[in-house]
């Protein structure tokens, strides 16, 4: 006799639930190194104060978008993952959220220029 799988086809197994968690989790250090790295970036200009730099970061708006919106995404990704780890495309919920802080910290590289 065999066993029968009683799940529905719209769950994923124990190895899935387990990858979902652990990305999911992961995006709250994530969000600390994204935030640490816009503070650090931004101490980085103290050197123009008696020359001007060219690029001096992502402005007022993307600096209050990473600051605050890296953390929120961290958040709001643990918490949906709660409702969505079981389902199948629920691993979607912490890939979105690595994208976009994987996002953030590109812009923060790139809009800085290194001073020294």
């Amino acid at each position: 006799m065999t066993a029968i799988d009683q799940r529905g086809t719209s769950e994923v197994g124990r190895t899935g639930r387990v990858v979902n968690w652990v990305l999911a989790l992961a995006t709250l250090p994530g969000a600390v190194v994204v935030v640490v790295f816009l503070y650090m970036q931004v101490l980085g200009t103290a050197g123009c104060n008696d020359q001007p730099c060219p690029r001096q970061g992502p402005g007022e708006v993307g600096f209050t978008l990473i600051q605050y919106g890296a953390p929120a995404v961290a958040v709001v990704a643990v918490v949906l993952s709660y409702f969505t780890a079981r389902r199948r495309g629920g691993i979607l919920v912490p890939l979105v959220a690595w994208v976009l802080l994987i996002a953030a910290f590109l812009v923060l590289a790139f809009s800085f220029t290194p001073t020294g």
